[in-house]
């Protein structure tokens, strides 16, 4: 029997509870922020599932700031679903969406610089502002 071949769809409504479910171990390891069903069902708006046969194993959303931001949340693809292309696919839907949107930049932020930087991505654009962050709790004397 050949194993199924994973396919990648827009994301419905319907689905946040399984979008929710599927998270959560990212979020339990950290990897992920803690989501309601209500950030879940606003994200699908904007988002992709990966789906081996009937199961998710990967998720990507897009949250459109403004014409000139969006940003790529959730990415998340399963263990043992990892380094087969399901990321970049995901990644890949994401970027189309936000060209759809006429969106001028998308950012992703993340822990897996070097995964982001061989999707096109980079640190700042060329002759752009940077961005700078500080944890206000540590400033504090």
């Amino acid at each position: 029997m050949p194993e199924p071949t994973i396919e990648i769809f827009v994301a419905l409504t319907e689905e946040a509870d399984e979008i929710f479910a599927f998270l959560q171990p990212f979020v339990d390891q950290g990897l992920l922020l803690r989501r309601s069903i209500d950030e879940i069902i606003h994200l699908t708006r904007h988002a992709y599932i990966a789906r081996d046969g009937d199961r998710i194993v990967g998720f990507a959303a897009i949250e459109v700031y403004s014409r000139k931001l969006a940003e790529i949340q959730c990415l998340s693809v399963s263990p043992d679903h990892q380094r087969c292309g399901i990321g970049r696919r995901l990644v890949q839907k994401c970027i189309e969406r936000a060209a759809e949107q006429n969106v001028l930049e998308l950012m992703a932020i993340s822990a897996s610089d070097d995964f982001l930087r061989s999707c096109g991505f980079d640190y700042s654009l060329p002759s752009q502002k940077r961005a700078l962050f500080v944890q206000p709790q540590d400033m504090i004397e």
